[in-house]
């Protein structure tokens, strides 16, 4: 009986590391598209509800409009990243965030955004 050469299993172990690595770079990329659309949501929410003081009403609602809107593109632009690079890992055996469970929360924060701007443009008027 053989026993498995060093180098083999040496490469295997450096292989799934490598792949480990891989995913949990795509995990960070993904939360970090999510925190800028977060960050670009609040943002704009802000905007709308402080300051409206400084500035003319409809700066207010195109400046915020346009963040709200940035934010649902981060969210899905998160969800497609992660997506396509989860595609090509998953015929391996490494774990990962679900996809469904990935796509759900993307798809939820489009929802938030577009009733924060259904709000902006239609309550505030």
């Amino acid at each position: 009986m053989s026993t498995p050469d060093k180098t083999s299993i040496h490469d295997i172990n450096r292989t799934n590391l490598a792949l480990d690595r891989t995913v949990l770079a795509n995990e960070r990329t993904y939360a970090a598209w999510i925190r800028t659309g977060l960050a670009a949501l609040a943002t704009g929410l802000g905007i709308a509800k402080f300051m409206t003081d400084l500035m003319p009403q409809w700066v207010i609602q195109v400046v915020s409009s346009l963040l709200i809107v940035f934010s649902a593109v981060a969210f899905q632009v998160a969800a497609w990243r992660y997506s396509h690079l989860h595609i090509k890992v998953a015929k391996l055996e490494v774990d990962a965030i679900p996809l469904l469970l990935v796509r759900g929360l993307s798809v939820l924060f489009v929802v938030c955004s577009i009733i924060s701007l259904v709000y902006l443009w239609f309550m505030t008027a």
